[in-house]
């Protein structure tokens, strides 16, 4: 029951995104403008090392100590799944996260620092079993990543396609996926 819940839940969106021409309102592009424009610009920092604490070996490395060594107290994390603001949130994100997966590597590709932020891009790769189904997902994506004084990440927006890394291979949900993708 709650397959065919989320299934309509996401049908209906892409279908509600599709079918007018008219900009929506979106409450992350909304969020995402006003964390920028509300957080100082970042400090020079050594942004492989830090990035590598947690998501080298995400399985072993999102720690609660892990996380709260990178992670502001405050700060906005949006992963494309979920939109956290505390680090108390983030590390029951994360921890839970990662008792729910066999192995998730992250190998940086490419850092790009702009006047404020940090770009990296990267590659993932994700094993986990979803009701019996085993999954092997490989994926591209780039985050964006601003630090406070203290040298703590204060932003982290993610950029990458949720639905082909990872939804698409769900058992029953991944056919509606790969279909509502299609028709668009």
């Amino acid at each position: 029951m709650k397959i065919l819940l989320i299934i309509l839940i996401l049908a209906g969106s892409l279908y509600a995104c599709s079918s007018s021409p008219e900009l929506k309102h979106n409450r992350t592009a909304d969020e995402y403008f006003s964390y920028l424009e509300q957080t100082p610009a970042t400090t020079e920092h050594d942004v492989e090392s830090t990035f590598g604490i947690i998501f080298s070996d995400f399985k072993s490395g999102a720690t609660e100590s892990n996380i709260r060594s990178v992670y502001a107290n405050e700060l906005y994390f949006n992963d494309t799944l979920k939109i956290i603001y505390n680090i108390d949130d983030l590390v029951s994100y994360m921890s839970e996260s990662a008792a729910h997966v066999d192995s998730t590597t992250v190998d940086i590709l490419d850092v790009i620092r702009s006047d404020q932020d940090y770009f990296i891009r990267w590659s993932m790769k994700m094993k986990l079993s979803v009701r019996g189904k085993s999954i092997n997902s490989h994926s591209i994506g780039m985050t964006q990543l601003r630090f406070n004084e203290a040298g703590k990440v204060v932003f982290h927006q993610d950029f990458w396609d949720a639905s082909e890394a990872l939804y698409e291979h769900l058992p029953i949900l991944g056919r509606w996926v790969k279909k509502v993708k299609d028709m668009m």
